[in-house]
C-alpha cells in the first residue's frame, strides 16, 4: 500500500499542515486504514523528508514544492473512482482476487487503494471483500488492460469461512 499511504499523507499535509498527531488522526478520521500502524507513518513521514517531498520545522511536517509536483503526478496519472468511505455498513457481496504483475506495480498499488476507499476488506494477500463495484470503475480496469490480472466474485459474509 505503498502508494496509497504516500499519497494520503501528502494530501493530508498539504491541506493542514501540523504535528504528527495531527496528521495522525486526519489520516483517520478522513478513512485510512487502521491497519497501518502508527510505525508505518511515521517511517513514510521521515523517507518523504529525505526524498525532499515534505519538510519538519518545529514539529510542524509541511509539503514541499517537490511534494506538490509529485502529489498532482499523482493525481493525473491513474484516476480515482472510489466515493470518500462512507459512514455508514454497506452490504458486502463481492470477493475480488488479483494478481497484478510487478511491471505494473503503480496499478496494483491503485487498485488496492480503490478498493479500501470503495470500503473493501482485506482478506488475505491480493484477497478482498467488500461492496460491489461500479460498472465505470470495471470499464476503467478494462480500458487500462487490467481486468486479465482480476477475478471478481459474489459472495455473502456467510460464504466466507
Amino acid at each position: 500500500m505503498y502508494m496509497s499511504l504516500v499519497k494520503s499523507i501528502l494530501k493530508t499535509v498539504s491541506n493542514y499542515p501540523g504535528g504528527y498527531k495531527t496528521i495522525y488522526s486526519l489520516l483517520y478520521e478522513n478513512g485510512f486504514n487502521s491497519k497501518e500502524s502508527e510505525t508505518s507513518i511515521k517511517g513514510t513521514l521521515s523517507r518523504l523528508k529525505k526524498k525532499g517531498l515534505l519538510s519538519n520545522k518545529n514539529k510542524t511536517w509541511r509539503i514541499t514544492p517537490l511534494g506538490k509536483e509529485i502529489l498532482l503526478q499523482k493525481n493525473s496519472a491513474i484516476i480515482s473512482f472510489a466515493p470518500e468511505r462512507p459512514k455508514i455498513k454497506q452490504v458486502k457481496t463481492t470477493m475480488v482476487i488479483f494478481d497484478i504483475p510487478e511491471k505494473k506495480r503503480k496499478y496494483r498499488d491503485w487498485f488496492r487503494h480503490e478498493l479500501i476507499e470503495f470500503g473493501f476488506d482485506f482478506v488475505q494477500q491480493s484477497v478482498w471483500f467488500g461492496p460491489t463495484l461500479p460498472k465505470e470503475f470495471i470499464i476503467y480496469l478494462q480500458k487500462e488492460k487490467l481486468l486479465q490480472y482480476i477475478k471478481f466474485f459474489k459472495a455473502t459474509e456467510d460464504d466466507l469461512i
